[in-house]
């Protein structure tokens, strides 16, 4: 009777298995590279599991930074910069949007700076990086007088390497820096309600 016994292939489970490996690999990668790593043998220790499966799910870094963005993509909450922009107040306008664009740069902290120094061996990272400098861009423009010929020292200042140096030269806290950040605008932004 025993060995009568016909076992079922359950490829639902194998299915569930290699999803589930394929999300260690990615939750690894992102760890790894927020801090500036991007080499498959780390990613297969820190995922537990070889470089030929890393590979098998993501043959190319390439493919790995595209599923990475989207991955890390999903996590973020976007600012509504119209919302922004309908702020009348100068000040509580200006404190809003940069506290907004400050989160951003918060979550985005270790992943842009790999962009930024990844972003021309990778066009998946560069076009994160140009999506990333558009929102500064936005912000910058919802802060700034139209016309005003310091926009560009505003958007320099709104820049996720300011709020960078801000964080670690700096050693403020991301309110700190997002209160400074607010503050010098201010000085540099005449107090008038749009």
């Amino acid at each position: 009777m025993l060995f009568g016994m016909v076992r079922q292939y359950n490829s639902s489970r194998r299915r569930k298995a290699a999803e589930q490996t394929r999300q260690d690999i990615l939750q690894a990668a992102l760890k790894l590279h927020a801090e500036g790593v991007t080499e498959f043998e780390p990613l297969a220790r820190e995922a537990g599991c070889s470089v030929a499966t890393v590979r098998k799910h993501f043959p190319t870094k390439e493919t790995l930074f595209k599923n990475c963005t989207r991955a890390f993509a999903e996590t973020l909450i976007l600012p509504d910069l119209a919302a922004l922009g309908a702020i009348t107040d100068t000040q509580r306008r200006i404190e809003a949007s940069v506290a907004e664009l400050c989160r951003i740069h918060e979550a985005m902290f270790g992943y842009a700076w790999l962009c930024a120094q990844q972003r021309g061996n990778s066009p998946t990272l560069d076009s994160e990086m140009a999506a990333y400098e558009g929102l500064a861009d936005a912000v910058a423009d919802i802060v700034s007088p139209a016309g005003s010929s310091r926009t560009a020292l505003i958007r320099g200042l709104l820049d996720f390497l300011t709020y960078r140096a801000l964080r670690q030269s700096g050693r403020l806290s991301e309110q700190a820096a997002a209160a400074q950040l607010a503050a010098t605008i201010q000085a540099l932004t005449p107090m008038r309600s749009r």
